[in-house]
């Protein structure tokens, strides 16, 4: 935060802070705060109780905190600063995706970014990682989803050229990649029509055939998904076999699947299909049992998040990361996909018209069936 900023927002904080600790204390619960962070959209508060200060008995004192700061949720949960509080910042400010490329400079291969962390460093996602390979992403209404599929794949196609990378882009509401419409990296348009989107999979899933029979896995290709339980209620006996044969052998091929979705529940995505995304990247939801349906296990708290691309990254055993969706406009993403258009070299463009045929013959193959 810049120190205009900081100064502006300490007497809040200082007020806060002592607001907390006359709340504890009015409960028998005493603690101190001995620090903090303020992030874009989250300000969280490090606790240090009592010795005889039980942590049930402040995780219990959560709504009645609220209360007193006079914020709509607060989130109370430990790490290895000890306890902390988390709750919305008054005056929360966008992370600007181009602004946030610009300071990280060139990203690795098949990387996508999706944002900045509490603690402020800016958080990457590496598909070629098997702790990475898909994503699941999920949250209601309002949580952000769509801004983040947009930042992964606006990243992907601003900081690799055609020829390294290629996207696959399906949306049954036609919104979410319009503004990277005629991006070379793109094997085709943006789709909205649900029988195009199975027509695009079951291509998808003949070409990384005919990569694993070659043992190859580049160019790398990535398969975005936004309103992916629409698409499965439209034309599930397709889209769940082809979905699921991505997953589970997609990562080995070059091939990725990031797909976003409200609830993941098993009415909607197999058990199987679930579990080969090893990464969830999980928004506001509006329950308890919502979140840990989302995340794929318990205690995530998922349900207190702010929303507004507030969000949890939580894949393996670690800890859930909290981070700031990147925002991008379609005006200005729209404009840096005209500019880029002309940047990439004679070589790219050889080489991904090259993936181009590949896919075509993919189409093709299937339609001669």
């Amino acid at each position: 935060m810049p120190p205009t900023q900081s100064a502006a927002l300490r007497p809040y904080l200082e007020y806060q802070a002592d607001r907390v600790e006359a709340v504890l204390a009015a409960h028998r619960a005493p603690a101190r705060i001995t620090g903090g962070t303020v992030g874009p959209r989250v300000i969280r508060f490090f606790l240090h109780p009592a010795p005889q200060t039980r942590f049930a008995a402040i995780r219990a004192l959560a709504d009645d905190l609220a209360l007193a700061l006079k914020v709509p949720a607060l989130r109370v949960e430990t790490g290895p600063e000890g306890v902390v509080l988390e709750f919305p910042h008054p005056a929360p400010r966008p992370v600007g995706l181009l602004d946030l490329l610009a300071e990280v400079g060139p990203l690795p291969t098949a990387t996508a970014l999706l944002g900045l962390t509490e603690a402020g460093a800016p958080l990457l996602a590496r598909l070629s990682s098997p702790e990475v390979a898909h994503i699941l992403v999920a949250g209601t209404t309002g949580s952000g989803k769509s801004a983040l599929l947009r930042a992964i794949a606006g990243s992907l196609v601003l900081s690799h050229r055609p020829g390294v990378l290629a996207l696959l882009c399906v949306d049954p509401k036609g919104r979410t990649f319009r503004a990277l419409a005629g991006a070379p990296q793109l094997l085709r348009p943006p789709i909205a029509e649900p029988a195009e989107a199975v027509e695009a999979l079951r291509s998808l899933v003949r070409l990384m055939e005919a990569r694993d029979r070659r043992g190859e896995n580049a160019p790398r290709v990535v398969l975005l998904v936004d309103e992916l339980a629409d698409l499965i209620l439209q034309e599930s006996a397709t889209v769940t076999p082809a979905l699921t044969r991505l997953v589970q052998r997609g990562r080995e091929a070059g091939i990725h699947v990031v797909a976003a979705t409200q609830r993941p529940s098993a009415a909607i995505l197999s058990g199987v299909l679930r579990a080969n995304f090893p990464l969830r990247l999980v928004g506001k939801v509006a329950t308890p049992e919502d979140a840990r349906i989302a995340a794929g296990r318990g205690g995530t708290q998922a349900h207190l998040l702010a929303g507004r691309g507030d969000f949890l990254a939580v894949g393996g055993s670690a800890t859930p990361l909290r981070f700031q969706v990147a925002w991008v406009s379609d005006e200005d993403l729209r404009a840096q996909v005209r500019h880029e258009r002309g940047g990439p070299t004679a070589s790219g463009r050889g080489e991904q018209a090259g993936l181009h045929r590949e896919y075509a013959l993919s189409s093709a193959a299937g339609g001669e069936r």
